[in-house]
């Protein structure tokens, strides 16, 4: 059967008992994988601002003992990761000392802590330039960075997944990298011919399906078995809002086509994980229904799972 699983952003702080108190309360919810938010320690938001802490300065060694504690508690639950999200954007525009930080600390200090978690697949977001620099420049600039990955990828047994992203251009949501299937398979045929095996693959982000009003059965399907990780989440068709599914579900112009979904993975034989990244439930609901919350995201997913498995 397909495994559940959640992110740990919005679970897991050191200010609400770290992580032995956040995965008792993810394992008390009947999940037994997640998507490690490594972002949480650098987030975008800051990063767009130039505002750059302090965590990812450390020793490289040092960055990752900081997760030894985590590593204990998910073995403790016995949860495994199924994937893990680095910090991003790893390219800023028009702010290189920022772009030099990411690319040449944060990302293979990331690749580390997921090596030290166990984590099978990092999504990485490649960088954003074609309403910039145009289509072509943009698959230079990201095959350049992350073919020098490859020697880090090989040596840590870590490998990276792309999402489909989406862009704001002139107060409009438009198509980013990787939203076009066919970009997103040159993209990773591309990069995994460079490495002569199975380095890259692609996360498919439900939400950012929506946004950009992609065919969702298309998508899935011509990316076949390089979709490796999911982000399961939904939004009004105009934010990218990270609820629950099924939460906009009376408004047939912007819900979300989850049958389409199940479809997809069911015939692309979908192996992975079904996680949930739906983190502003967390926030959005009183402090004392959290678990109640988790539980709900997880009979989701039992659902999802019965319906992909076509029970």
């Amino acid at each position: 059967m397909l495994k559940i699983g959640v992110q740990t952003k919005g679970i897991i702080s050191e200010e609400d008992g770290g992580p032995w108190e956040g995965f008792k309360k993810i394992h008390d919810a009947g999940f037994d994988r997640v998507d490690f938010n490594l972002d949480a320690f650098l987030l975008n938001s800051d990063i767009y601002a130039g505002r750059i802490n302090s965590f990812f300065d450390r020793d490289l060694w040092e960055v990752a003992d900081h997760f030894e504690e985590y590593k204990k508690a998910m073995d403790y639950y016995n949860i495994k990761p199924s994937q893990m999200h680095a910090p991003y954007p790893v390219r800023v525009q028009a702010k290189p000392e920022i772009t030099y930080y990411m690319q040449t600390q944060v990302v293979p200090k990331s690749i580390v802590v997921a090596e030290t978690l166990k984590v099978p697949w990092t999504v990485i977001h490649p960088f954003k330039l074609q309403y910039t620099h145009g289509r072509e420049h943009e698959r230079k600039e990201n095959v350049e960075y992350f073919r020098m990955l490859i020697p880090l990828l090989k040596r840590c047994g870590v490998k990276v997944c792309f999402e489909n992203l989406y862009e704001g251009v002139g107060n409009r949501i438009v198509e980013g990298v990787c939203a076009d299937p066919e970009d997103a398979v040159w993209y990773v045929d591309t990069l995994n011919d460079e490495a002569g095996e199975e380095l890259f693959g692609m996360c498919l982000d439900t939400g950012h399906l929506q946004l950009v009003k992609r065919d969702c059965y298309d998508f899935i399907t011509r990316l076949g078995s390089r979709i490796k990780a999911v982000h399961l989440h939904e939004n009004d068709g105009i934010g990218d809002l990270h609820e629950m599914p099924y939460t906009f579900g009376t408004d047939k112009e912007r819900s979300q086509n989850w049958e389409a979904i199940f479809q997809g993975l069911r015939d692309i034989d979908f192996q992975g994980t079904l996680s949930f990244e739906t983190f502003p439930c967390m926030n959005a609901f009183p402090y004392g229904m959290k678990e109640d919350v988790l539980r709900t995201i997880h009979d989701m997913g039992q659902y999802f799972a019965e319906r992909i498995e076509g029970k």
